[in-house]
């Protein structure tokens, strides 16, 4: 196994792990603090203009009292949260996500972002890399004042 195989493994492995989190949220009523990081840009990645405009590489959002409609696929997820004091429902695909963390079982998960030729996927590492200053949502631009 060469050394993109491995890491396309263990990414694979590790969304497995977000999926079942998630999964466990739908059937479960129990105090949760995800934070998610995903990239905006990517293919299938549904979020308000608005937004689109003010993180046009990364954006962070938490799970945590109020989201609302979460529905879990086998590629992507979608939740609904609060923008401004505005309801906005947000697509994630699975694959977009770079960083999950889970701040009660303070468990970290970092996704390696992998070149392929299809751009089906993820963009090319080196734009991402040239794209990351700065463009992360603050946790108090994600809540209702």
């Amino acid at each position: 196994m060469d050394k993109i195989d491995h890491k396309k493994s263990l990414n694979r492995l590790k969304l497995e792990i977000v999926k079942k989190t998630l999964n466990t949220l739908l059937n479960n009523n129990f105090d949760t603090n995800l934070e998610i990081l995903f990239f905006t840009h990517f293919n299938g990645v549904i979020i308000p203009d608005q937004l689109k405009k003010s993180y046009p590489v990364q954006m962070l959002i938490i799970l945590e009292h109020q989201f609302y409609n979460l529905k879990v696929f086998e590629d992507k997820f979608s939740v609904d949260l609060s923008f401004n004091g505005k309801q906005e429902k947000i697509t994630i695909p699975f694959f977009a996500i770079s960083e999950f963390h889970d701040k009660i079982s303070r468990d970290f998960l970092t996704f390696y972002k992998i070149s392929i030729d299809s751009g089906k996927e993820h963009k090319n590492e080196k734009y991402i890399e040239k794209s990351l200053g700065g463009s992360i949502i603050s946790i108090d631009q994600l809540r209702d004042n």
